[in-house]
């Protein structure tokens, strides 16, 4: 697997976030990059203080410039605990989301992993529906409350053939419903379940304050079994979405989610050793 994407319907339920960490849960060898490709505009460059001026945008002049030849590597920037990740400053950075840029991401992630923040799915799909035809895999982030489920089954349809089928659906925070129940009721397969733990959350998106307890927190414990089981290559696999559920988000069947998680201590995102991710 090379490419996942991660995209929401509605709210904000935190795909930035979940995305960062992903990549830096990820449990094998080769090289990491998130791409913000968000058509609202990029958070990484004012939540860690990087260069707007440096990314997608640059990225793309380049491969005007040179061609599909151009390499990533000088476009990239790093999160303070060492991530490397492609910014894309502003909404109006978008025009610049050429397919050519799209490719060298494409080519360049093919020993490793590229995780691309497709943020709130817009209403024409616009660069989203290129980057949703090329992923491997897409992540719908959706909260677990009965409205985020009756929002994502009347997308499900669309979203499954944008995707070629290639889609699962993960779950943030408290509510009535969790990743299995979701997506027995939308047909998209359940690839886990995240806590609502917004003092980790907080931490992992740049804010200052404490920071060496994120490592042992349950966001990142959920975020990395999500990952793990996206890199093992047979259940990695997911099977054809089943036809939803005759039953609504409401019929009393829900499971609590996870509560938030003790306060964390303040570190980076980065890649965790292979003695921290065991």
């Amino acid at each position: 697997m090379t490419l996942v994407g991660v995209l929401s319907l509605k709210g904000a339920p935190g795909v930035t976030t979940f995305s960062c960490l992903l990549a830096a849960t990820w449990p094998e060898a080769g090289s990491l990059v998130v791409v913000e490709a968000d058509p609202a505009g990029g958070d990484l460059a004012g939540r860690f203080g990087l260069s707007s001026a440096l990314g997608w945008s640059s990225l793309s002049s380049a491969v005007r410039r040179s061609g599909r030849a151009t390499p990533m590597a000088p476009h990239l920037q790093y999160l303070p605990g060492g991530l490397p990740v492609l910014v894309s400053g502003s909404s109006g950075d978008q025009a610049d989301l050429t397919c050519e840029a799209a490719d060298v991401v494409e080519r360049e992630s093919a020993d490793g992993l590229a995780v691309v923040d497709l943020g709130r799915r817009t209403a024409d799909g616009g660069t989203q529906e290129d980057w949703l035809g090329r992923c491997d895999i897409s992540i719908l982030v959706v909260s677990g409350d009965a409205a985020a489920a009756l929002h994502a089954r009347a997308r499900s349809a669309r979203l499954t053939e944008a995707t070629g089928g290639r889609l699962g659906v993960v779950v943030i925070g408290s509510g009535a419903r969790d990743s299995t129940e979701v997506g027995g009721f939308t047909g998209i397969p359940a690839l886990g379940d995240v806590p609502f733990d917004p003092q980790s959350a907080a931490v992992a998106s740049g804010a200052s304050g404490a920071g060496r307890r994120l490592e042992r927190s349950a966001l990142l414990a959920a975020v990395r079994r999500v990952a793990d089981r996206l890199a093992d290559r047979a259940t990695a696999e997911l099977p054809v979405p089943a036809a939803p559920s005759g039953h609504g988000p409401d019929d009393g069947r829900g499971r609590p989610a996870s509560g938030p998680a003790g306060a964390p201590d303040d570190v980076g995102i980065g890649r965790p050793t292979e003695e921290a991710s065991r």
